[in-house]
């Protein structure tokens, strides 16, 4: 078992030494002390404190060491001279670059649009051909039908027409032996009969009536050649030359198209005649000539 701490007196505590004398037992009175000693003072005992107890140690969270920041040299603050040239500065280099931006966003937006105008231009072109073309087109179908519509008339209006072509063939072949002969419309004999009793020999030549040939036209046949003269046949050749033999509306023996004639319009209503106006007359002036009207006495007696 460990001993108890000893308490240390210290010196401050300590008195002077004196003789203790044993006095009797029957004497109440307590021990007598030396005249010029006091009694040594009885020391309170003090109690020690009590032992803490110990909490449990915490972790301290690690701080990073912060460099030590270095001391800025003190800055002179601007006068206001100097501020308003940097204010006039910064305004300038703004104004320029938004005038730089502006100047390249509408050289980009007008490079856009001439772009744009460029493929309308090219569509307007190409828009521009086609309608040529195709009034060209147009423009050559109504001369063909004109040309066609002249030549019946023309036809009709003289037979000799087809003359010229009998003689163009004719000449162009080789000698003629018989039999040869020529089918012609009734309505062109006549004209045919002059050129054979004077430039074809009769008895090589001779004429042959087709009412089934069309007016105007002929077929001459030889030992050696068949031609069609007729004009069905010749507009036809027309035709293929113009790339048009496909077109039925285009052959000698179409119809022509009828027009619609335009609709007149309604004559404009006639309006009313306007009401004569009666004149207001006073009652006075009306009663005067009602007596004019009626007849004087006199003339009734």
């Amino acid at each position: 078992m460990a001993n108890p701490p000893r308490r240390v007196i210290p010196r401050e505590e300590l008195t002077a030494w004196e003789r203790w004398e044993l006095g009797t037992i029957d004497d109440p009175t307590p021990p007598r002390v030396r005249p010029g000693h006091a009694p040594a003072p009885v020391p309170t005992p003090v109690a020690e404190p009590a032992p803490t107890p110990q909490a449990a140690p915490v972790a301290e969270p690690v701080v990073p060491a912060v460099p030590d920041q270095p001391v800025l040299p003190r800055v002179p603050l601007p006068t206001a001279e100097e501020l308003e040239a940097i204010h006039q500065q910064a305004h300038e280099e703004g104004f320029n670059a938004g005038q730089a931006e502006g100047l390249a966003a509408g050289r980009a937006q007008a490079e856009d649009e001439i772009s744009r105008l460029k493929v309308l231009l090219d569509q307007l072109a190409n828009y521009s051909e086609r309608a040529q073309a195709e009034l060209a087109e147009s423009v050559l179908d109504l001369s063909l039908v004109v040309a066609r519509e002249l030549a019946r008339v023309e036809i009709d209006a003289d037979r000799n027409r087809v003359l010229p072509v009998i003689r163009e063939l004719i000449d162009s072949m080789p000698v003629v032996r018989a039999p040869a002969r020529i089918i012609a419309h009734p309505d062109d004999v006549d004209a045919l009969e002059a050129l054979l009793g004077v430039e074809l020999p009769r008895d090589v030549w001779r004429i042959v009536v087709d009412p089934n040939q069309t007016p105007g036209g002929c077929k001459v046949e030889t030992p050696t050649l068949r031609a069609d003269l007729t004009l069905a046949s010749r507009w036809a050749s027309q035709l293929r030359v113009l790339q048009r033999a496909n077109r039925a509306d285009l052959a000698w023996n179409a119809e022509v198209p009828l027009v619609p004639e335009p609709a007149l319009s309604a004559p404009d209503p006639v309006p009313p005649p306007a009401a004569t106006p009666v004149p207001i007359v006073p009652p006075e002036i009306e009663s005067v000539s009602l007596d004019l009207d009626a007849p004087a006495d006199d003339e009734s007696v």
